[in-house]
């Protein structure tokens, strides 16, 4: 057998899987790169801003100290000006004292003013840095995100996903939609902690000098009063986190149950979009159920109610619950601007997730939907015993 000949031949398994770990390796180590550079981006950014604060009360001193001086100069101008017009009155000793000052003054005058200048052309040196760092940041955040979806793709098996999908196009647009919706929730979280307790947190930081400073310089009722301006801070950051932790699964959950839980989510989501009214029902005797059938459900309203919002901008959405002998319904309906359901549409990943969450709960659902008119989503779960379940 020539070379040629054996050189044409396939590639078998194990030069696959070689050729396969060696772009594992190549996209894990780009991805580590990418994060050190978003990191560093981060920690240079977060350092500018606390000079920024620095610089910003320097500038705000200055000012007043420039202020102040100017106020002087024209009082030692108007002296010199009296001394000179009434020179005979005057003894040589007070004409040149009169004149030292007002030069004085004039010379600190000039110096003060440069050095606003400077610092003012270091506070705009600075916030021009901190909005290019800003910008790497999330680029690197979007690519470590794109490339985590690219490496567990191809490291993840999507065989158990492709059982439950008919098309092969639709098992990979699927597999890939579901590995990029969990790193954008991880990157939504985690900016949203980041932008949010963490920024407050690091002003409290800040701001825990500027009250130590405030407190040497005018005293503790002075210090006493900003405080309460950070405490506001923590405040706000502490609610900003319970609404993270509520979003991430909400404790009324397992306390209360899944009606209270749904009226209190809808009720929020009306406020969230302008302009939407949501009527929630509830039919039947209501009773608490499996924990997971509980969550299950919430989190199927959720997702229908989020599509009427984010994708067919319905102005009314209807829920209702209805408690049966042995079975719930969940009917979510809008007006909205419907699609047809046999071709494309954006919300197709989101829907076939519910579906997918249906029938693993031995479900069934009903979607009917028609453009210009609304879409409206019917889905039986049959109740299971938690022991059985």
């Amino acid at each position: 057998m020539s070379r040629n000949h054996e050189a044409s031949l396939p590639l078998d398994a194990e030069h696959l899987d070689q050729i396969i770990d060696k772009m594992v390796y190549a996209v894990e180590d780009s991805k580590t790169q990418i994060f050190e550079i978003g990191e560093q981006s981060r920690e240079e950014h977060d350092a500018l801003v606390k000079e920024l604060e620095v610089i910003k009360h320097q500038v705000h001193d200055v000012i007043d100290r420039y202020d102040t001086l100017e106020r002087d100069a024209r009082l030692a101008r108007g002296h010199l000006a009296k001394v000179s017009s009434h020179f005979n009155t005057y003894q040589e000793a007070d004409i040149r004292a009169a004149y030292e000052r007002a030069n004085s003054i004039q010379v600190e005058l000039s110096i003060v003013q440069e050095m606003e200048r400077q610092l003012k052309i270091r506070r705009n040196d600075i916030e021009r840095r901190i909005t290019k760092l800003k910008a790497t940041v999330d680029k690197a955040d979007k690519l470590v995100g794109q490339v985590s979806v690219v490496l567990n793709y191809l490291t993840g098996d999507l065989q158990k996903m492709g059982e439950m999908i008919e098309s092969a196009k639709e098992k990979q647009a699927f597999g890939l939609k579901i590995i990029e919706a969990q790193e954008e929730e991880r990157k939504r979280l985690s900016r949203e902690i980041h932008d949010g307790p963490a920024q407050i947190l690091a002003r409290v930081l800040i701001g825990s000098d500027i009250v130590e400073r405030v407190h040497r310089n005018q005293g503790p009722e002075a210090s006493a009063k900003e405080l309460l301006t950070y405490r506001e801070m923590v405040r706000s950051a502490l609610a900003e986190v319970r609404r993270i932790i509520y979003d991430l699964r909400p404790m009324t959950l397992d306390d209360l149950g899944l009606i209270p839980t749904l009226k209190k989510y809808l009720s929020q989501v009306e406020n969230q979009f302008k302009g939407l009214k949501v009527h929630f029902n509830c039919i039947g005797h209501e009773h608490r159920v499996s924990s997971n059938m509980e969550v299950a459900l919430f989190r199927l309203c959720q997702e229908g109610v989020q599509n009427a919002c984010k994708h067919a901008e319905a102005s009314f959405i209807k829920v209702i619950v209805e408690f049966k002998e042995k079975q719930i319904v969940l009917l979510i309906k809008d007006n909205g601007k419907g699609f047809d359901p046999e071709q494309s549409h954006t919300s197709k990943f989101g829907l076939m997730g519910m579906k997918e969450r249906v029938e693993l709960l031995k479900g069934k659902w009903t979607l009917n939907s028609e453009p210009k008119v609304g879409t409206s989503i019917i889905i039986n779960i049959p109740i299971i015993e938690e022991e059985e379940h």
